[in-house]
């Protein structure tokens, strides 16, 4: 009887508990997949303070493919090109914030093709030649970490197979006389530049 009476106000107390309340106990124990299943019952700010918060967890231990979990598949979240306009999505910043650390993570980690995915866009559609300049960013940020780490060989892999992009979505699109800046052949030029600035 005694025992029934200890557990009845603590099933209560733990039943009064607000979802903020059970999210800090899971973070603060390190229960990161309970702390998952509690975003369920979040939302707004709360979610995604919570969620960046899980997310900078996962990163800590090196668990990336969870991080890109929680992100893609937890929280609701903009497109890379709306992240520029945070006065009319109200997760730009979240999205934003995270998707950099997701896409440093894959540097480190060298998942090169996937860091792609999380860089900012100019415009909506991926491959529209508008969107040049930031597919040459991307480029050039995996190619100066492959050239860091005395990838050399891979770096200069890498460009090549890589740079077709421009081919494809600048030089053969019906657009892409607006871009002239961002064709195949200047590119290209403009790569064998950034590489040769970095083996020197």
């Amino acid at each position: 009887m005694r025992f029934f009476l200890f557990i009845c106000p603590l099933m209560f107390l733990l039943s009064c508990q607000s979802p903020a309340d059970r999210m800090e106990c899971a973070l603060n124990n390190g229960e990161l997949s309970r702390a998952e299943a509690l975003l369920a019952d979040m939302s707004g700010r709360e979610m995604y303070s919570y969620a960046s918060r899980l997310i900078d967890e996962y990163l800590a231990i090196g668990n990336v493919d969870k991080v890109i979990y929680v992100f893609n598949h937890l929280t609701p979240h903009c497109s890379m090109y709306e992240i520029k306009f945070s006065g009319l999505h109200s997760s730009a910043s979240y999205t934003k914030d995270n998707a950099k650390k997701i896409y440093n993570a894959l540097l480190d980690e060298e998942r090169y093709d996937e860091c792609w995915s999380f860089h900012p866009l100019s415009y909506e559609t991926e491959t529209y030649p508008g969107n040049a300049p930031d597919y040459f960013s991307y480029m050039t940020d995996v190619i100066a970490h492959m050239c860091a780490r005395g990838q050399y060989d891979e770096a200069r892999r890498f460009m090549m197979q890589k740079r077709v992009w421009f081919l494809n979505n600048v030089d053969n699109n019906e657009w892409g006389h607006e871009y002239k800046e961002c064709s195949y052949s200047v590119v290209c030029d403009k790569l064998e530049n950034v590489y040769n600035s970095l083996i020197e």
